[in-house]
């Protein structure tokens, strides 16, 4: 079942509202983007994320060296105090086509007792294959 939780950054420049299932759970990725910024996410379609803030605070980067075509995976930061509160990509089977990632450290209001419930996802990023975990997972 979806519950709407509020999120910000760090700063709190940028807010925002998600419909999240963490029965869904949270995905531990090791690609060097999620592993360098201890990204925790959770993939919600893209009807389901709300910027509720000014989007001038939002900065963009677009991987260009990524294996997902060109432009799939748009990753969002505040250009005030550097954090990531969520992603947008696009998997046409596994999602539907557009969806949002939600780093789930920037919610604000969901529960610790939520979070430690949740299932956790291990993904391969490092070598292309969120569709599995890595050999190693102790250190996600």
């Amino acid at each position: 079942m979806r519950t709407t939780y509020q999120g910000s950054c760090h700063c709190g420049a940028i807010r925002f509202e998600a419909d999240i299932d963490f029965d869904e759970g949270i995905r531990k990725c090791n690609c060097s983007f999620c592993w360098k910024l201890g990204y925790r996410k959770s993939l919600v379609p893209f009807d389901a994320l709300r910027v509720l803030s000014d989007r001038e605070e939002l900065g963009e980067y677009l991987p260009q060296d990524s294996a997902w075509p060109p432009g799939h995976v748009h990753h969002y930061f505040c250009t005030y105090c550097g954090a990531h509160p969520f992603s947008h990509g696009y998997l046409e089977q596994e999602m539907g086509g557009d969806f949002w990632a939600v780093n789930v450290a920037c919610l604000d209001d969901v529960s610790e007792e939520t979070l430690a419930a949740a299932p956790v996802i291990y993904e391969d990023g490092r070598r292309d294959r969120q569709d599995r975990a890595p050999d190693v997972t102790a250190y996600l």
